[in-house]
């Protein structure tokens, strides 16, 4: 902000092509290299640029040139026009006077700043004035320095040709009535051309000729000015470098190719991670993890050997002389993991036996997750579970759930008459003692074997706290399909 001492002058203009569209680009107004002014204690210096708005017009203040206390006085801006499309750029000095606070460049640019140096100021000139008092008459003292009282002046004195000399030989050429010289003053040969370029008579070049190209070959190598439209890149003018950043783009080197080998450094985390339903084909190719997990156990049997996703523990490792009948009312839970992401449509048991029957609509199974949550039920077991003396029981969930890796428990509520003696029998882990280990954990961690602490169920809760899950000897064997 200039200080209010110095005073200001404002400067418009307006730049339009022949047919009217606003062209664009920028005006420089730049003073003298260093301006001082001693009554604002400041130093001024350095260009100013107005760039051209949509309709071609420029507005901007500048400090005038005639202010008191500038060192030095009566200086003047250096304007420069840098406008797109016009290719020879005008510079030319302005003095700003205070005395003009509001002047356009049209009434003081010139038309011509090839023209010798010249400073514009505003104008135009204003009307004449009364005319002054006439001053005394004067009287020639000397002409072209010369003093004594007959002066006679010749030729030489006025830088001219003597009369004598025109047309003469060592003097110069004089010209016809037809405007052109005398052929008898034009040297030997009359003053014709002998030839061009080595050719006589009536001589017609080409291009070839003059070792330039034809209309159409400057055509195809160069472009005219009317035949490039383009006024600005992305809103630069003049020798415009533009960066990826400039055209909304990635730096080269900074993102991943989608063919082709790079070298990518650092750690990288995926949101989503690159997934594959192929089988790896080479030592060093990423895999699925529930191949890992398929494969991982090579010589032994998994739940994937005999078509199940999970199971509770191997059923060869069941009880081979004891088995599971299951007090009414209590809901058992089964600890199953998951490896890998699947569909989980079934839980399966084994019957070593049942009588058939003796089963209330009230009994059910069901799956829940390690935080408590149900995510699937069966109907009721008294359709799902057949009479029989030993047989894997397939139980489908009403709603397929798609299960993520991770720790899930199968429930089981059975209600009926005599469970321990008429209801299903279930298979059961290898018993060891009065309280089985098979449910041995760290303390806190999932349980593997439990059930809830409530009794007299009839239907299986929507979700319980696992908090309240209690350790159960009761090692029952259940899958997941």
């Amino acid at each position: 902000m200039l200080p209010e001492t110095i005073p200001t002058v404002s400067v418009t203009a307006r730049y339009l092509a022949p047919d009217g569209r606003p062209l664009n680009g920028t005006v420089e107004f730049r003073p003298p290299a260093l301006l001082t002014h001693a009554e604002a204690d400041l130093f001024l210096g350095g260009p100013t640029r107005a760039t051209l708005d949509a309709e071609g017009r420029i507005t901007l203040t500048l400090p005038a040139t005639d202010a008191p206390g500038w060192n030095p006085v009566n200086w003047t801006y250096t304007v420069t026009e840098k406008l797109s499309g016009i290719t020879r750029r005008r510079v030319y000095q302005i003095a700003l006077p205070a005395s003009a606070p509001a002047v356009d460049l049209a009434d003081m640019a010139p038309a011509d700043p090839n023209a010798p140096n010249y400073v514009a100021v505003p104008g135009p000139a204003g009307p004449p004035g009364a005319p002054g008092p006439q001053g005394p008459a004067g009287a020639v003292t000397s002409v072209n320095g010369h003093t004594e009282p007959v002066i006679v002046l010749t030729a030489d004195d006025v830088a001219a040709v003597p009369a004598d000399r025109a047309g003469a030989p060592g003097g110069v050429a004089t010209l016809g009535a037809d405007g052109l010289v005398t052929p008898a003053q034009l040297p030997g040969g009359g003053g014709q051309v002998a030839s061009v370029n080595g050719k006589t008579g009536v001589v017609e070049l080409t291009a070839a000729d003059l070792g330039a190209l034809t209309q159409a070959a400057g055509d195809a190598r160069y472009l005219s000015i009317d035949a490039a439209p383009v006024t600005s890149v992305n809103g630069d003018v003049g020798a415009v470098q533009l960066s990826a950043a400039d055209v909304a783009a990635v730096p080269a080197g900074t993102a991943l190719l989608l063919a082709g080998d790079q070298t990518v450094a650092g750690a990288k985390t995926f949101q989503t991670p690159p997934a594959t339903a192929a089988d790896p084909a080479s030592p060093d190719q990423l895999v699925r993890r529930g191949y890992v997990d398929a494969v991982s156990a090579a010589g032994t049997w998994s739940p994937a050997s005999v078509g199940f996703a999970g199971w509770s523990f191997d059923p060869a490792a069941s009880s081979g002389n004891s088995v599971q009948y299951c007090i009414s009312g209590w809901v058992y839970l089964i600890g199953v993991p998951l490896h890998s992401a699947t569909t989980v449509g079934n839980v399966v048991f084994y019957v070593p036996g049942y009588v058939g029957g003796t089963l209330s609509s009230s009994s059910y199974a069901g799956l829940y997750t390690g935080a408590g949550t149900r995510v699937g039920l069966t109907a009721s077991l008294t359709g799902l579970i057949p009479a029989t003396e030993g047989e894997t029981v397939v139980c489908p969930l009403t709603t397929p759930y798609q299960a993520q890796p991770g720790l899930y428990w199968v429930a089981l509520v059975v209600n009926g008459p005599s469970p321990n003696s008429n209801g299903p029998a279930f298979m059961r882990g290898a018993a060891m003692g009065e309280a089985p280990g098979g449910s041995a954990r760290m303390p806190g961690s999932f349980i593997r074997h439990g059930r809830l602490s409530v009794t007299g169920q009839t239907s299986l809760p929507a979700s319980f706290n696992p908090s309240t899950v209690m350790p159960d000897a009761n090692a029952i064997w259940a899958a997941l399909s």
